[in-house]
């Protein structure tokens, strides 16, 4: 059995995408998932993140969780540049018609396990911003940047002034 992405019903219109740049395993994967989830529900606040583990799937709505027999996930975007995975979205997101914002996507690579943090990634006009984010606030601070609420020059600023580098609370 292939993995299957389960997803979440909402009446968000448009979800970010969380892609991997290596192959990861479906426990580590869920375990981003819940604790972004977990934060979510105490803020009150909407499901947003959706996992992209095929380019050929329409994906309607935020990931709950991964599920199958695999217990490795063979990403699409393993070994992508951040614009490679930003062109990637785009070519899957007109040929699925999946609700998916292909400027501002998180991802998760070879330190996000251990470190226990994505990268919030901006793609406009040929340029690439990221930042790294710890994995709780992930989705807060990725929709706030997506808005200019604050920036994502000015959280990584921040960042870097006080935490190390790392976007959090």
């Amino acid at each position: 059995m292939a993995i299957e992405n389960v997803m979440i019903e909402t009446d968000q219109v448009v979800n970010f995408a969380v892609c991997c740049t290596i192959d990861m395993t479906v426990q580590a994967i869920n375990q981003f998932l819940a604790r972004v989830q977990k934060k979510e529900l105490q803020e009150s606040a909407v499901n947003i993140l959706t996992l992209v583990h095929s380019l050929e799937l329409q994906l309607w709505g935020p990931t709950k969780e991964l599920r199958g027999n695999d217990t490795v996930l063979q990403s699409p975007f393993t070994g992508c540049t951040y614009f490679r995975v930003h062109q990637l979205l785009q070519d899957m997101k007109k040929a699925t018609e999946s609700k998916l914002d292909t400027n501002w996507f998180l991802v998760l690579d070879e330190n996000s396990e251990q470190s226990s943090t994505a990268v919030i990634v901006r793609v406009e006009d040929g340029d690439v911003r990221s930042g790294r984010v710890a994995y709780p606030v992930a989705s807060r601070y990725l929709s706030a940047a997506s808005i200019a609420h604050p920036s994502l020059e000015e959280m990584i600023e921040i960042a870097d002034w006080k935490h190390g580098g790392i976007i959090q609370d």
